[in-house]
C-alpha cells in the first residue's frame, strides 16, 4: 500500500495561494529587467518596477506582488510576449500580472511567526520578516505571514490585507 503524503509545501515564489477573494491586475513591466514570481513590485507614471536598491521606494508606491498566472505553470507558456525565455519572470515590456489582494506564496530570507510583518531589506531587495536595524528596511504595512516558510519549498504563505493604491 502507498504511502498518504501528510504534509504540503507552501507552493512556489508567486504563486496565488487561495484565491477565494484575491484581486489580480494587469499591469506593464515599465523596467529594463525581468521581475520574478513573487516579487514586490511599485507604481510608477510608465506601470509597474521592481524595488530600486539605488533610491529605495516607499510603501506609498507600493502596488503589490508579481505572481504566476493562477491557471497556467511556466512549462505551459514556455515563452514571453517577445519571445524570449520565461522561466519564472514578467520579462521586460510585457504586461505581467500583479496581485493587489489576496494570499501568495513569498520567498523569505528570514522566516517569520503567523501574524508577522514582511519587510524589503534595502541593501539587497529581499523579502524578510525582521525589521532591521532603523531604516535598513521598507515595512510593507499591509502584508502579513499566514503560515511560517516551510523547509522544502523556501516559501511562506502572506497575505495582502487590502490595496494599496486604488
Amino acid at each position: 500500500m502507498g504511502k498518504v503524503q501528510d504534509k504540503f509545501t507552501n507552493g512556489y515564489a508567486g504563486a496565488v495561494s487561495r484565491s477565494i477573494d484575491e484581486i489580480i491586475i494587469s499591469v506593464r513591466n515599465a523596467s529594463a529587467a525581468a521581475i520574478p514570481f513573487g516579487a514586490p513590485v511599485f507604481m510608477t507614471d510608465n506601470g509597474a518596477v521592481p524595488f530600486d536598491l539605488t533610491t529605495p521606494q516607499d510603501f506609498t508606491t507600493f502596488l503589490g506582488f508579481a505572481v504566476r498566472v493562477p491557471d497556467k505553470t511556466p512549462d505551459s507558456y514556455p515563452l514571453g510576449q517577445n519571445g524570449a525565455a520565461q522561466a519564472g519572470t514578467w520579462p521586460a515590456g510585457d504586461t505581467m500580472e500583479v496581485l493587489v489582494r489576496g494570499a501568495l506564496t513569498l520567498p523569505l530570507v528570514v522566516t517569520g511567526t503567523r501574524g508577522g510583518r514582511v519587510y524589503i531589506r534595502k541593501s539587497d531587495g529581499k523579502l524578510t520578516a525582521s525589521a532591521g536595524s532603523s531604516g535598513t528596511t521598507v515595512l510593507l504595512e499591509n502584508v502579513r505571514i499566514k503560515n511560517p516558510m516551510d523547509s522544502r519549498s523556501g516559501c511562506c504563505e502572506a497575505v495582502v490585507n487590502k490595496r494599496n493604491i486604488l
